[in-house]
């Protein structure tokens, strides 16, 4: 009899273990994962509101001099790692669209920043001057507004 309770009291005991070691574990892996800081990039079209898949935007982050042309997936997004980014910012400018931030096709976006810290905490939307659609801001996500080039526009580049 007394052997059968050393033995339940050791298995009781075992299992607690696993229990509270298992959850531990568990917490860990969701600090490890949640430690990365990644925002979402979307790009809409400023006259018909439909996402632009078809674009190859540059995007700096932090003080990078050069942008690595990504490619958005069919939402009209892309996910960019801002971990360590130093400054906190990001800069835009679309590649084969013309920005609607502005009248015309001018490449002061590259010099307009955006906080990081802002997108992550509140989202952030970019001025649409191209039409009407404006969405709403979404914590981690950044929208930009971008249309077509008109003719006189791409002959120019």
């Amino acid at each position: 009899m007394k052997r059968r309770r050393t033995i339940i009291s050791l298995l009781l005991l075992m299992l607690s273990v696993l229990f509270f070691c298992g959850s531990e574990l568990s917490a860990q892996t969701r600090t490890r994962t949640n430690s990365r800081q990644k925002i979402t990039v979307r790009i809409v079209d400023g006259v018909t509101g439909l996402p632009e898949w078809f674009e190859f935007p540059n995007i700096w982050i932090g003080s990078s001099t050069s942008s690595g042309n990504p490619r958005l997936n069919a939402r009209g997004e892309i996910q960019m790692d801002v971990t360590e980014s130093s400054p906190r910012v990001i800069r835009f400018l679309p590649n084969w669209y013309a920005d609607c931030r502005y009248h015309g096709d001018m490449d002061d976006g590259m010099k307009v920043q955006y906080s990081v810290d802002d997108i992550l905490e509140t989202g952030v939307v970019g001025k649409n001057v191209c039409g009407w659609f404006h969405a709403k801001p979404q914590p981690g996500v950044i929208v930009f507004y971008v249309r077509h080039r008109t003719f006189p526009e791409m002959m120019a580049l």
